[in-house]
């Protein structure tokens, strides 16, 4: 599994989720309406379902897993959508994507390249209004790719002190992207572009700007246009109010703040964190539309076959074990000596998600988890090992 980018500082006061009104950012539930197509007897079922019991019995408030292999889907839930009124987790139900999102804007950007408009290789301040990439420190030796593969050394918004300050004590006013922009302005490169590897959502943020500079189009209109609309992705949402996501059948999110293995329903927080998070993260959908979107990315019905390599182009860091990162997809091994798997994870205040593809045994999964882990504590070592095993498993696979 990669490196989590966990916000690692001390949690004394929380204005709101720490307030005596132990219901402020929650939400109701409403069950979701998806038609639901799972195989009764995939060969997958029994050991899926062991996995994700083992882990709710832990502690894991909910998850819902569904895998595509060739013995067809096999949905399977567990847990609670909502701890205070045990409402059961449903399978299929629309949810936060958070990092997964990073694959539909790269492939955005794979499009734009394959329409000679954007060069991976050129530099950046080429493609972004002047005052855009003069906040970003040295932008005259980043490019493109370096966005895409997180090898700029441009510093993650998302874990400055100023973004973390703000998320503790108005976690319900998100920044928008000229204040996320002002954060980022001058602060150092963290080592010479193309030199080394570090995960950052301001690069995913930086590549949104240069689509919708050189396009003149909003991110979302291009994502409408090139990947939702063509794919019939109807129920793939963004920008939701909180009676959308109510409607559409949302789990409510948890957070063990004080890493003690109390959960704190933090749903409000996680819904306005996830509509801010722009094209690093931004995207909700029922598990089916997302695998649909790989499949078909996969399958060469978005961008060409070596657009599709460039994105498996895998980079090291200066002290990775093995490769960590693509051009919008995540680097995995779980079965030595087989091609390797990859994909993308998705972390929330209150959630964690994950797409993984395995070729060998061309099976698709998408797990979600309404619970954070984004702190040192159980349950980044629970929904960490929860991933990795179901993901050990289905890449062991034996047709």
């Amino acid at each position: 599994m990669k490196t989590i980018q966990i916000l690692i500082f001390a949690i004394s006061v929380l204005v709101l989720a720490g307030s005596c009104q132990q219901n402020l950012l929650d939400t109701d539930y409403l069950p979701g309406n998806d038609n639901i197509d799972s195989n009764p007897d995939h060969p997958m079922k029994d050991s899926i379902q062991a996995l994700v019991n083992k882990y709710i019995s832990d502690g894991i408030p909910g998850a819902q897993i569904v895998v595509k292999s060739y013995d067809g889907w096999f949905y399977y839930s567990g847990g609670y959508v909502k701890l205070e009124t045990k409402e059961p987790y449903r399978s299929g139900g629309t949810a936060w994507l958070f990092s997964i999102t990073k694959t539909y804007t790269a492939a955005l950007i794979m499009l734009q390249k394959e329409a000679n408009k954007i060069h991976p290789d050129t530099l950046i301040s080429a493609y972004l209004p002047a005052h855009v990439a003069n906040k970003i420190s040295e932008h005259e030796k980043i490019t493109v790719r370096m966005l895409l593969n997180h090898t700029s050394g441009i510093v993650n918004v998302t874990e400055l002190p100023e973004f973390v300050v703000g998320q503790l004590n108005d976690p319900l006013k998100q920044p928008t992207i000229d204040e996320r922009l002002e954060m980022v302005k001058g602060k150092p490169l963290l080592f010479e572009p193309g030199t080394d590897f570090m995960y950052s959502n301001t690069n995913y943020l930086l590549l949104q700007l240069i689509l919708e500079n050189v396009t003149k189009k909003s991110y979302w209109e291009l994502l409408e246009q090139n990947i939702l609309q063509p794919l019939h992705l109807t129920k793939t949402r963004y920008n939701l109010s909180e009676g959308q996501t109510i409607g559409m059948g949302f789990p409510n999110y948890y957070f063990d703040r004080h890493a003690n293995e109390q959960l704190e329903n933090i749903t409000k927080w996680n819904n306005a964190l996830a509509n801010a998070s722009d094209a690093y993260g931004a995207l909700a959908a029922p598990p089916a539309d997302v695998i649909r979107f790989h499949e078909a990315l996969l399958e060469g019905e978005i961008v060409t076959e070596s657009s599709l390599e460039e994105m498996q182009n895998w980079i090291e860091g200066v002290h990775s074990t093995e490769p960590e990162y693509g051009e919008g997809f995540e680097y995995w091994q779980f079965n030595p000596g087989s091609s390797p798997q990859f994909g993308h994870e998705g972390d929330g205040i209150g959630c964690s998600t994950q797409f993984f593809y395995v070729p060998d045994n061309k099976t698709y999964m998408y797990i979600n988890i309404n619970a954070g882990r984004q702190l040192y504590g159980p349950y980044l070592f629970k929904i960490t090992d929860m991933k990795r095993d179901l993901c050990r498993f289905v890449a062991n696979w034996q047709l």
